[in-house]
């Protein structure tokens, strides 16, 4: 007596052999071209068995037109049209032995008989758009995929790439980023302004701080000016107080050698008058000569020290005199420094402000001439389809409504003497 599991195998057969060929059929008759269609590498083959779904598979045809498969190992498909695809890997699974595990878990023979086997093609091979298309490059095939549906999926026609040779899309992105980063600069350069201006005018950033961001979030660049701006204030405020100290001190030397000038004059003159006393005392016979000699040796003393004192006191004023030509100079220099500095940066900020807009004018140029192309060109481009036929290539005119077949390589060309009006 037949088991269930035989008399449910029955019925699977008698199912699979109705409908064994409805896939061959479909593939088959998807298009009149597609009739005589001959796989070929790149394509993605779909191999099922009737009941046994760990036998169903996938494979790509490798560039040796060649698909590896269980129990067969590589077979060489590429060349072949689908039914003869079929005919063969029926031939070389049929009557294979597979090990089933069954619902219970005991494992038994099966064989595979041809009407269990069905193939297809889960994927064609891409084709591929080149020319005056937004995206040129590898498309996905469908079945009845035409001409005008694959330059859809490329974006469109696209004529700037047929004006210039250049990817549009790319160029916009470039001058897009060029843009960024030019306001970046942008903003940096105002930051440098600003902080050149605050150097200027003795303003430090806490007092410009609210009104420099605007209530605005401060970016890095205005930041890290504006600690420029107070580290350069601090260092320059260090500066002035060295030297306004170094003014200081020869002015307190200057006014200590002037006290000193004035007391030693008058003890010059003091000793000058007892020396002329005790000369006059002398002629009288009222001191002695050792006396006098005391006083003039004393007066002698009192006149080297006066003297020594005038000296130092004109190299004191004469310090002073340049110890503040050096703070005039100091400040003198910073100021022009500051002021070319800032002179740069705004020639700069001006030059950056011109290269916004050239960028910006770019951008409204690439988008006019586009869409004016478009609407002058979209009309009238030609299409040429090349085909591989055995191992040549073959190239022939289309329209859009031309159905492609996969691996097909299609050129869109717009007419260039349309440009020349339109500029």
């Amino acid at each position: 007596m037949p088991s269930l599991h035989d008399s449910v195998r029955a019925g699977l057969l008698l199912f699979a052999r109705l409908i064994a060929a409805v896939p061959v059929f479909v593939s088959l008759n998807a298009s009149g071209a597609l009739a005589s269609y001959l796989v070929a590498p790149g394509d993605v083959i779909e191999i099922s068995v009737v009941g046994l779904p760990e036998l169903r598979q996938r494979a790509t045809v490798n560039m040796e037109g060649q698909v590896s498969l269980p129990l067969v190992g590589l077979v060489n498909v590429a060349g072949l049209s689908l039914n003869d695809l079929q005919g063969k890997l029926r031939n070389d699974l049929t009557n294979k032995t597979v090990r089933n595990r069954a619902p219970d878990g005991s494992e038994r023979a099966v064989y595979i008989y041809p009407e269990e086997i069905t193939v297809t093609i889960a994927e064609h091979r891409p084709i591929y758009v080149s020319g005056d298309v937004s995206r040129p490059g590898e498309l996905p095939y469908r079945a009845k995929m035409t001409i005008r549906q694959a330059i859809a999926l490329a974006g469109g026609l696209d004529v700037m790439r047929a004006r210039s040779g250049v990817d549009p899309a790319m160029q916009e992105v470039d001058l897009q980023t060029e843009g960024r980063l030019l306001h970046a600069e942008y903003l940096r350069q105002q930051a440098v302004v600003a902080r050149l201006s605050g150097e200027l005018n003795g303003t430090p950033s806490k007092g410009t701080d609210s009104a420099a961001s605007g209530g605005q979030i401060l970016t890095k660049a205005q930041r890290a000016q504006m600690e420029q701006l107070d580290i350069a204030l601090d260092d320059y405020k260090k500066e002035v107080a060295s030297l306004q100290k170094s003014v200081e001190q020869t002015q307190s030397q200057i006014s200590t050698l002037e006290r000193l000038r004035e007391e030693l004059v008058q003890s010059y003159q003091q000793q000058a008058a007892d020396v002329a006393r005790l000369k006059g005392n002398l002629e009288k016979g009222l001191t002695s000569i050792g006396r006098l000699s005391e006083e003039q040796r004393a007066l002698s003393f009192v006149s080297e020290r006066l003297l020594q004192t005038e000296a130092n006191l004109t190299i004191a004023r004469r310090g002073e005199e340049e110890q503040k030509r050096q703070l005039q100079r100091a400040n003198d220099q910073r100021r022009l420094r500051l002021v070319r500095e800032r002179e740069e940066a705004e020639n700069r900020l001006a030059d950056i402000r011109t290269r916004i807009q050239a960028a910006g004018d770019k951008l409204m140029h690439v988008g006019t001439v586009k869409s004016r192309g478009q609407e002058n060109a979209a009309d009238n481009p030609t299409f040429k389809i090349f085909r591989k036929d055995g191992s040549t290539w073959a190239g022939s005119d289309a329209a859009y409504d031309t159905e492609l077949m996969p691996g097909d390589v299609v050129e869109v060309m717009l007419p260039r003497e349309t440009f020349k009006a339109t500029e």
